[in-house]
């Protein structure tokens, strides 16, 4: 009986190892095809000698095939999870990022588990944060910061739109500029649009498939204008150069408030941090400290009480400096 559950152990120990391995392989295969040498990832594949319509599948996801609508009707949660993975810039598919995380909680969990001589509730603790928790925070983190590089370079993009407009030159000729000379983020995302209209999608439908895709809110002014216009009529160029300067103006007054509230939000990250720090100083230099009342209950209440507190604290210092613009 020892000897069949030791057996079983480390086969699932080896599974989750090779989930890992795999995953990570892809992983890095990916951040390789995106070295640098051209103006953006859409380009660099299409110099390298690939297929545009696999370019365009890759770069869209395609790859998820009909697991896309699958999440969004049955499964709600695993649908965010894939528009979380897909607005965080990662082209690989999402059962291949779940590979990943499964990799991550059962090898944190087997190897805790080997450690401690039995899976434990600290087993799936530790397991949850290395496979659930770091990586969705990642992934919001890369999309965070996704978002903010595309909503800076989207100003320029537009007034590349502006002028081509100006010059004459129809919509899609302006977006195919922004793809041709535009760095990533935009530049690929502007490139995915021409070439869904090269491949027989409408103007309208190509570009609420980019702000599905990106998310930006900014993006969605943009969609909503060029729809509008392309359905009434007007002078687009100066719908676009308007938005621009709106938009920029708005990312100026947001790099002031930051720049403003600086100094307030290294106060908030030190105090946040602090109390943990000093907790975990005394525990490393006198373990004994805390052990002598681990048999308290009151002890207990007032640990907890004081979390809660300092979560609270943590929340509302959040609040007060960081601004929406």
């Amino acid at each position: 009986m020892v000897m069949t559950t030791d057996l079983l152990l480390y086969a699932v120990v080896f599974v989750a190892a090779f989930l890992l391995i795999e995953g990570l392989y892809y992983v890095v295969a990916d951040s390789g095809s995106g070295g640098r040498g051209k103006i953006n990832r859409r380009l660099r594949m299409l110099a390298a000698g690939t297929d545009a319509y696999e370019v365009l599948s890759t770069l869209r996801r395609e790859s998820r095939g009909k697991g896309g609508a699958w999440f969004a009707k049955y499964v709600p949660l695993l649908a965010a999870f894939d528009r979380l993975v897909s607005q965080a810039n990662i082209v690989m598919p999402t059962g291949r990022v779940l590979q990943i995380m499964a990799g991550l909680f059962f090898g944190t969990l087997f190897t805790h588990a080997l450690m401690k001589n039995g899976i434990t509730t600290g087993s799936f603790l530790w397991a949850g944060l290395a496979g659930i928790v770091l990586p969705v925070f990642y992934l919001r983190r890369r999309r965070k910061t996704y978002l903010a590089k595309f909503g800076e370079q989207l100003p320029e993009a537009l007034d590349m739109i502006v002028r081509s407009l100006r010059a004459g030159h129809p919509i899609s000729a302006g977006l195919s500029m922004v793809a041709r000379e535009m760095a990533d983020p935009i530049g690929t995302q502007f490139g995915i649009a021409v070439d869904e209209m090269t491949y027989g999608l409408d103007l309208k439908e190509a570009l609420e498939h980019m702000g599905d895709r990106v998310g930006h809110s900014d993006l969605q002014y943009v969609v909503v204008s060029i729809n509008i216009q392309d359905t009434t009529g007007g002078n687009l160029a100066e719908v676009l150069d308007g938005l621009s300067r709106v938009i920029r103006g708005r990312f100026h007054l947001y790099r002031k408030v930051r720049a403003l509230s600086a100094e307030g939000r290294m106060s908030a990250y030190l105090l946040s941090v602090l109390p943990f720090l000093v907790g975990g100083l005394i525990w490393l230099i006198n373990p004994g400290y805390y052990q002598q009342y681990a048999e308290d209950p009151t002890f207990h209440t007032v640990l907890l009480t004081g979390f809660v507190v300092m979560v609270i604290g943590i929340f509302m210092m959040y609040k007060m400096v960081n601004f929406r613009v």
